[in-house]
This record gives C-alpha cells, structure tokens and sequence, in this order.
C-alpha cells in the first residue's frame, strides 16, 4: 500500500511536470492538462492514480495546498494593484457575485430539482473563480494590466467568500432540522454564522501577518529564511483559522497574504518567486487527485438539465454579472466580453464539494451526490473551453496589446511605461537593479529582472511579440547594445533609445535607432511653448480626452476609397499620410491605398473610431 502511494505521488509530480512543458509549448494553461490528466490516470480510465491510496490523508492535503495557493495569490496582489483596479472591480466582487449565487441557485433548483438547501450550496461554492485557475491562464494570455488585476482581484477575494458561505449554508441548512427555503426560518441563522466565520479569518491573518512581518523585518538575514517563513505563516494561519471556525482558514490565509505582501519586508521578490514555484507544484497534486476523483457515471446522470446549468452559467449568469458590474467602465466592449467569457472554477469549490459530499452521504442526506457532481460538472467544462480558449478568445476579440519593452527603471523609464499603460498598451520594464525591481513590481508595473542587453532576459521579457525596444538607461553603451542584440537575435525593427551624450547621436541613428536626447527634448518642448503654446496645450491632453495616433489602412471598404468620401467621425481628422517612405498631404482627391500610413487627430473617442474604420 505504501509502495501504490509512493508510486502515484511521484507520478503526480512528473504529469504535473509535463503539463507545464505542455502548457508552455503549445500556449494553453496548465490546468487543462492537469484535469486531464487526472481522468486519464484515475480510475476511470488507466487507474495508476487511485485517491483511496492517500485514505483520511486526503481532504488534509487538499487543505494545506489550498492555503499556499491562496497565501500566493494574495501576496502578489499589491496594494498598487488594488488602487489601479477600477470600480467596476468592487462591483464585479460584490454584485456580480451575488448574482452568480442567486442566478446559479435557482437554476439549479427548478432544473435538476434538489432540494433549496443543496442547490444555493451549490451556487454558494460556484461563486469562487479562484487564483488557481485565473492565474494560469493569465500567464498564458496577453491582455491589459487593468483586466488582469480584475480577474485577479475577483478570484482572491471570491475564494474565500464562496468557502465560507458554502459552509455557513452546509452547516446551518444543508445539515440542519429545518429546510432551506427562501425567506425560511435559517436566513438569520445564516447571517450570523456568515460573518462569524469571516471575523474569526481576519482576526487570526491579521494577528499573523503582524508577527510574521515582524519576524521579517527583526531575524531575517537571508532569502531562504525568508522563503521558509513565509509558506510556514500560510500554513500555520490556515490551521488555527480552521480550527476556531469551519473554513475560516481560506480567509485568514487571504488577509495574511495580502498584509504580508504589501508590507515593507526583506527579500520580497525572493519570496514572491519561490511561493509562485511552490504554488504550481502543488497545484499539480490537486487538480490531478482530484480530477481522479471524478466519476463519469454521475456526471452524466443529470442528462440534458446538467448541460443546460452548465450553459446558464457560462452564458447566462456569468455575462450578465459582468456587464452589469462593468457599466459605465473604462474597459472596451471586447474587453468586458473578454471578461464575461473567462470565469472558470476552481480548486476551491472542488475541495470543498469533496468534503461537504462525503459529509452529507455520512449525515443521509438525500442527494448528497448531487454537490460533487454538479460542482465538478461546471468546474470541468468551464475550465476545458474557458481557460483552454482564452488566448483564442482574446486574439479572436482583438484585446492582446502589443509589448513595448522598456530597458532600464529610472524616472523616465517608469513615467514612460505608466503613460503607455493608460493609453492601453502593454509595457514591460527591463531593469537590473534588485531594489528597483522590487519598488517597480510595489507600484504595479510589469518588469524583469536582469540586464536587458543579454538576449536570455530580453527573450523572457517578450521580445519575439515586442512592437518597440525603448532603450532609456543612464548608459549610451548599454542602450546601444540592447538596441543591438534586439534588432540582430530577434528582428526588432522598432528601436528607440535615449542619448545621454548628444555627441553619441549619429552612431545610434547609423544603426537605424531613433534616438532622443533629454538635452534637446527639454529645448524642443521650450520651443515649442514659444512658437505654437495652443498646439502645444492641445497635445498636452493626449491620451486623456485628446489623442493623435497612426494606423495602418487594411479595411477593403476604403481602400481605393478618395479621402474626401470617407465619413470619418466629427471631432476627427487626417493630418498626414505615409506612402512608401514618403509623406502625402491629405487633400480630399488622395486615393487610400492598402497598406498607407494615416496620422489621426481628434478626441479619443472620435479617433479610436476612425482607427477601427481604417483597420478593419
């Protein structure tokens, strides 16, 4: 028995393993190949791994892998993050869950008719989407900062809630004398168990992220204390939650991780990247244990109305919740489609309907079998088609933003990437100095570590889907080579580097990189100001409410179109058009040809239109 236990647990690491090269050759989270690993290796299929063979030890495993992948999403979301997050995100975790819980609740009710107390149980867990999910596939998908923190934000914060509720609902309804029905007699009851249980887990991860920060800052001396400690505070916390207050461990790991992590603490990027690769390690033992756990017998039990839940919620539910809580947002229609069509669960309600199934069967509850499928059922298609398409969905919607990398971290370099960020492109500094990265990463922005001149660190930062290389650090050496290395080992052709010395300009441009001086930019911005104040005042307010942008004309309805017949939006115009090196003035006879260059004026609306007419 030991030797079928040692076997599997060594088999779990290697597919766990092979699902990353997977996943990274082939551009689709981890988790999809996980989950089918677990089918395939089960007992449905192969039967190498059989969850019996880890008997009690299993619902501890799951609980203590459950606490460091919480203790990492939260200790990655800083508070920069969560300020950058738009309103919409409060609302996306408030409303768009309770109308997850409710919607879910009652389609699950009327059509696979269980009882109140099992179907808003259901709902309740089916309200977490989870970092263990979302975080794969942002790996694996290019879109704006702003729709990362979102989905990010919105599985850290609904894990813990939908654990809790779920076990507030198991414990004072689905257990209970009394049945579950909408304004029955349990609702205060319910309440109050609620936000017990939620005070008891922020209490004791408060209580522990002033001790364990603390320790930090006091005895730590090296990364790997610091390393060491930190997963030792995710899984103490977890523990004593848990053992004041059913699933209160899921919150106090929560409060804990988000705390620690936006505290002032030694060797923070250290921490951070070894919690990341303790992280996936043991999101491969979890998902693959329990995707074995599935049975397709009970899968298929619920016929066409176990599909149509599925459905509802995919389609129904979840968009509805995000359009509603994204109203009046700063994201674009495709990026709230691309949000709507990404809410897989995970790990979480998973877990957590293992154990609450084992229980209810224990306790004769009728239909206790029902949790484990339906939960799985949602968990498996959603994971399958939303988190295996979302790099489709995304390039399908057209929200991947093009990198720019910038190399070096200094003021200009920073204010650079922030400014490329509000207009909705997708920096990525470069940038060699520890300390720097770790105030980088503190404010948000997306940086590598390393020295952005090697072809190692400029591969790691994305250089292969890079539109532009800024070279912008204190040294015309060091941004001369950068600029090399990208244009000779990846083909970059849009190179743009800052000239300390002046006198070092004409080597840059005798390699065709543009350059800038911070000489002459203070000089030209001066001049400007004296000869043309009023366009100058106008081009101040670029990317705010003013925007001048060039695209590139591909849309057959215009192409071969006089410019003078085209109705560009008010508020718009042409200032300028490139044709095969040389620059046309934009008279209304100018014929549009495929593949021109158009320089649009206007206000951001106006031009964002003219753009899609131009391009599409």
């Amino acid at each position: 028995m030991a030797t079928d236990a040692l076997l599997a647990s060594a088999s779990i690491i290697l597919l766990g393993a092979v699902s990353k090269l997977l996943a990274d050759r082939f551009g689709v989270p981890n988790v999809v190949f996980l989950l089918g690993f677990g089918i395939l290796f089960g007992p449905e299929v192969i039967g190498l791994l059989d969850p019996s063979l880890f008997s009690d030890a299993l619902s501890t495993i799951v609980s203590l892998a459950v606490a460091i992948i919480v203790f990492e999403g939260a200790f990655s979301l800083t508070s920069s993050r969560i300020r950058s997050a738009s309103t919409a995100t409060l609302r996306l975790v408030t409303l768009g869950s309770a109308i997850t819980f409710l919607g879910l609740g009652l389609t699950i009710r009327f059509l696979l008719d269980l009882q109140w107390s099992l179907s808003f149980l259901i709902s309740a867990l089916l309200v977490a989407t989870g970092p263990t999910v979302i975080t794969p596939i942002l790996e694996q998908t290019d879109v704006r900062e702003n729709v990362k923190t979102t989905l990010e934000t919105e599985g850290i914060v609904n894990d813990p809630v939908a654990s809790v509720l779920g076990a507030v609902i198991f414990s004072a309804a689905a257990l209970g004398e009394r049945p579950f029905t909408r304004g029955g007699p349990v609702d205060e009851e319910i309440a109050i168990e609620f936000v017990t249980q939620l005070g008891v887990g922020v209490f004791i991860g408060i209580l522990t992220a002033i001790c364990v920060t603390y320790v930090l800052r006091n005895f730590s001396e090296t990364p790997q204390n610091s390393r060491i400690t930190a997963i030792a505070t995710a899984l103490i916390s977890f523990a004593i939650a848990d053992l004041f207050a059913s699933e209160a461990g899921v919150v106090s790991v929560a409060v804990a991780g988000l705390l620690v992590g936006n505290a002032d603490i030694p060797y923070e990027a250290e921490i951070e990247g070894f919690s990341g690769d303790i992280t996936a390690i043991v999101l491969s033992v979890v998902y693959i244990i329990l995707a074995s756990l599935l049975r397709f017998e009970e899968l298929v039990e619920f016929g066409l109305a176990g599909v149509a839940v599925v459905l509802i919620a995919m389609l129904v539910v979840r968009p509805l919740g995000v359009f509603l809580s994204t109203v009046r947002s700063d994201f674009t229609r495709n990026e709230r489609l691309f949000i709507a069509a990404v809410g897989p669960r995970g790990i979480i309600p998973a877990s957590t309907a293992t154990l609450f199934s084992l229980q209810l069967a224990q306790a004769n509850v009728e239909n206790a079998e029902s949790v484990v499928s339906v939960v799985f059922l949602v968990i498996l298609v959603t994971v399958v088609l939303e988190a295996g398409g979302a790099p489709f969905i995304a390039d399908r919607l057209d929200i991947v933003p093009m990198t720019i990398l910038i190399i070096g971290g200094s003021r200009i370099g920073r204010t650079l990437a922030e400014r490329l960020e509000t207009r909705g492109e997708n920096p990525v500094i470069i940038e060699r100095d520890v300390d720097v990265v770790s105030e980088l990463r503190a404010d948000g922005y997306s940086v590598v570590h390393g020295n952005g001149a090697t072809t190692a660190v400029l591969e790691k930062a994305g250089v292969e889907d890079a539109k532009m290389v800024v070279a912008a650090t204190s040294g015309d050496d060091q941004n001369i080579l950068a600029c090399q290395t990208a244009r000779t080992k990846f083909g970059v052709e849009n190179l743009l580097a800052q000239v300390n010395d002046p006198t070092n300009a004409d080597a840059f441009e005798d390699l065709g990189v543009r350059t800038t001086t911070p000489t002459l930019a203070t000089v030209d911005t001066m001049d400007d100001l004296i000869l043309r104040p009023s366009f100058f005042a106008w081009l101040s307010g670029v990317g705010e409410e003013n925007d001048v942008t060039e695209v590139t004309v591909g849309s057959t309805s215009v192409v071969g179109s006089e410019l003078g017949t085209i109705d560009f939006p008010d508020e718009s115009t042409t200032v300028l058009i490139q044709r095969d090196g040389k620059y046309v003035i934009p008279k209304p006879d100018v014929v549009l040809k495929n593949g021109d260059v158009v320089t649009l004026l206007g206000t951001t609306d106006a031009v964002e239109k003219a753009v899609a007419m131009l391009s599409e």
